[in-house]
């Protein structure tokens, strides 16, 4: 893979494939024989991912989760999980989707993912947010102005949000917490300094 060629093919996909993970942040988990709808976040020190679970999901042989449900479209991550204490990660958590639904937090591995015909090594999935020291400062400046906010979502995201809250910013764009979920509105080009982020922001403010 040529991550430096955006025109490669596998680099297209993986981008795909974060754009699809990165934008719902809710799936179906299969652990043995059953199911659950999961909701997650990214632990911005590492990139694993964070969840509320039952206790049973901890003591599972096999865990899949289909992004954003199973289907021939999903993205399918085989994962591992282990129990994880409450930290900035679960707050990250509570903050994205509110009160928990199970007793558990679990952090879970990426060891394969698939995304239509294209298979990734986990790795190639998490990773550590760059802009995580920046972030309250640049959720600060988006939430400042809850108009503004509201019209950038509408405008880059495709979606009314009457009360939005920026919850997470990252190099490839924001989280925007709305009454019905969390919303993604995607950076045009990545940006890894809080500069760069800043730019992106206010690039795509005056063109509301």
């Amino acid at each position: 893979m040529n991550p430096a060629d955006p025109h490669d093919p596998d680099t297209q996909a993986l981008e795909h494939a974060l754009a699809v993970f990165t934008a719902n942040l809710e799936g179906q988990l299969r652990f043995d024989e059953h199911f659950i709808h999961l909701k997650y976040v990214f632990d911005p020190r590492d990139g694993r991912l964070i969840a509320s679970v039952p206790v049973a999901v901890l003591h599972a042989a096999d865990l899949v989760l289909d992004i954003p449900e199973e289907n021939d479209d999903a993205l399918q991550l085989l994962v591992t999980a282990e129990e994880a204490p409450e930290s900035i990660a679960t707050d990250r958590w509570l903050a994205y989707h509110g009160h928990p639904e199970h007793v558990r937090w679990a952090a879970f591995w990426i060891d394969s993912a698939r995304h239509g015909p294209w298979v990734f090594d986990g790795d190639a999935l998490t990773f550590p947010n760059l802009l995580a020291a920046d972030e309250p400062v640049l959720c600060k400046k988006l939430n400042a102005d809850p108009a503004r906010l509201a019209a950038l979502c509408q405008r880059f995201a495709g979606v009314p949000i009457p009360k939005p809250v920026c919850v997470g910013v990252d190099p490839r764009g924001l989280h925007v917490r709305a009454s019905f979920g969390v919303v993604r509105v995607r950076f045009d080009s990545p940006a890894t300094t809080a500069t760069a982020a800043i730019q992106s922001i206010d690039a795509m403010l005056t063109t509301i």
